[in-house]
């Protein structure tokens, strides 16, 4: 069972991350309340994209490694993962497979929230001219 202070740390934490992205990207994103008793990601309303939401005292290169394996657990096989998460006193970071927005690397890369909407605004002019 999860301790109603870490419960509530997550919580707050996913209300920024769907304004964030929100704010960024006019997504308009809402808490998965059930993925704590099922499991899955913690965010719904992005199509086909899977984010999961960290936040913690640190965030160390393993603490993100896990993170990012986690990521990967929780999608379903067509969903793109995101992860994003921030360390106190830091901002927001996401990590990304470049490859699922356009890009020709498969291994993760780490970006802050500009470079997201880079990417995604990228791999969405991608899909457009493919699709015409």
């Amino acid at each position: 069972m999860m301790a109603k202070a870490s419960r509530e740390k997550g919580r707050k934490a996913e209300g920024e991350v769907a304004r964030l992205l929100g704010e960024h990207l006019g997504l308009t994103l809402k808490r998965r309340l059930g993925q704590y008793q099922a499991g899955g990601h913690d965010l719904d309303g992005w199509d086909g994209v899977c984010v999961e939401v960290k936040r913690h005292k640190r965030a160390t290169q393993g603490d993100v490694a896990t993170w990012w394996q986690q990521t990967l657990e929780q999608c379903a096989g067509s969903e793109t993962p995101v992860l994003a998460y921030r360390a106190d006193l830091q901002q927001w970071r996401f990590v990304i497979r470049p490859i699922d927005w356009g890009g020709a690397v498969a291994e993760p890369a780490e970006v802050d929230i500009d470079g997201l909407c880079a990417w995604v605004r990228h791999g969405q002019q991608l899909k457009l001219e493919v699709s015409t």
